[in-house]
């Protein structure tokens, strides 16, 4: 590493001349909410305006202040020190910086957020990765980029794309300096869904060189198309300092493996299904898992440790960087979660009512081949996925109409206190999945 940055050497990292595995946990649903780690319906904008149509505008703003505090704080850094890991990915919303009223306006109140975690990782020798999550137009049809409409919009309008590499710009510029900052993410799992896929590639390379004319420190990390798994539609990169992140959850491809030859089957579909072999024979970079992990209450947890563990071990095997998602969450994906009695775990048992998360996926289904059939004509394999995801956006939209009923009963000051839920101190921790972490950060 050159003058305290990280750095892309061959095909590995290196920080202060020496190789580096990067091992860490990502802050999720933290400054980008998401609807089945919190477990109540709805996207980060359909969350954030039902609470402030419940209380009022001030309310709302105290209530979110206290949420950042509560789910992540010093105590959680303690612990996060304590496992041995090295890196935090910070995912977060454009909506914490620019208003889409007041586009190429940024906000000094989001800076204020990350500048707070970003002492405590100073303090606590943790690296910081900084993940746009969300971006303006939505990079993918899909609620985690706080997409209300099911269309992926940030393909089909230029515009789009131009106000992300703006905020990107003047992001880079103000943390260039800062080596607590190990490097930008800078799109989170694209998917475009336009017929000519080649505008991926030119949106990277006009984004990394608009990042360069004012930060020539800090790492970049390129994800795929498809959820971060495809890269065959990237050229070579030019500039020496880029590398490529993937995503993989092992319990989305357990179709393809049996508890015999898990481990065998995992590792098969890493290097042809996710890409790593294009990455390391074609583009020749280093890649970083920017996310893998287990269910805490999907399916036997047993199960998902051990597939989990799986994938540590050949990324040990391979020298693969990896972050685990999620730190914190309401018992979903996360480490540490609220303890199932809680007041938390009670509201989100009200405001979810009947809805199940993987149960939408078959309903959506459903309905798209129900569409087809009844007026029977050729429909591309592209346009019945726009059709899911436009499905899946509706359900949102009905049910976060229901927190006007259900707020309305709820006093806000018992509301507010709801958020103590997440603090460490009252929360359990995933022993499972610590060990598995500790195992990999201690050698």
């Amino acid at each position: 590493m050159s003058n305290g940055f990280l750095r892309v050497k061959d095909k590995d990292f290196y920080l202060n001349e020496e190789k580096t595995i990067l091992r860490g946990y990502g802050i999720g649903t933290w400054l980008n909410l998401e609807h089945f780690m919190l477990g109540i319906p709805g996207t980060d904008s359909q969350i954030r305006n039902a609470v402030e149509n419940a209380y009022g505008k001030n309310k709302a703003e105290k209530f979110w202040q206290k949420f950042y505090i509560s789910m992540i704080g010093e105590n959680d850094f303690e612990f996060l020190k304590s496992l041995g890991i090295n890196t935090l990915r910070i995912p977060f919303n454009y909506r914490l910086f620019e208003n889409d009223q007041k586009p190429y306006s940024y906000m000094e109140e989001g800076f204020r957020k990350i500048d707070r975690i970003l002492r405590l990782c100073e303090q606590y020798e943790l690296y910081a990765i900084l993940d746009l999550h969300a971006a303006a137009g939505g990079q993918n049809p899909d609620w985690h980029s706080d997409n209300a409409i099911g269309e992926s919009l940030f393909w089909e309008y230029a515009d789009f794309r131009r106000r992300t590499i703006s905020l990107w710009k003047y992001i880079a510029k103000r943390y260039a300096s800062n080596r607590w900052v190990a490097a930008y993410d800078l799109l989170n799992e694209p998917v475009v869904m336009i017929r000519d896929k080649r505008i991926i590639n030119q949106f990277f390379v006009d984004l990394i060189s608009e990042i360069r004319k004012v930060d020539k420190n800090h790492l970049l990390f390129v994800e795929g198309d498809m959820y971060a798994s495809q890269f065959e539609l990237f050229e070579p990169f030019e500039d020496p300092n880029v590398a490529c992140s993937f995503h993989f959850y092992p319990f989305l491809h357990q179709h393809l493996y049996t508890k015999q030859n898990q481990k065998e089957r995992i590792e098969h579909t890493l290097f042809e299904n996710v890409s790593l072999r294009d990455i390391f024979e074609r583009l020749k970079r280093p890649v970083w898992c920017g996310e893998t992990g287990a269910f805490y209450t999907y399916g036997n947890r047993t199960h998902h440790e051990s597939m989990l563990g799986n994938v540590l071990e050949i990324y040990r095997k391979y020298g693969i960087s990896w972050s685990i998602w999620t730190y914190k969450d309401a018992c979903s994906m996360g480490t540490v979660h609220p303890k199932k009695d809680s007041e938390w775990m009670h509201f989100s048992k009200l405001a979810k009512q009947k809805w199940n998360f993987w149960e939408e996926f078959k309903l959506r289904d459903r309905y798209v081949e129900e569409a087809i059939n009844k007026y029977p004509t050729d429909v591309s394999e592209l346009e019945k996925r726009k059709i899911g995801f436009r499905i899946l956006a509706n359900y949102q939209l009905i049910l976060k109409e229901a927190y006007s009923k259900i707020l309305k009963n709820i006093p806000f000051e018992s509301f507010l206190n709801y958020l103590n839920s997440f603090n460490y101190n009252n929360c359990e921790v995933w022993e499972g999945v610590v060990n598995l972490v500790m195992n990999h950060t201690k050698l």
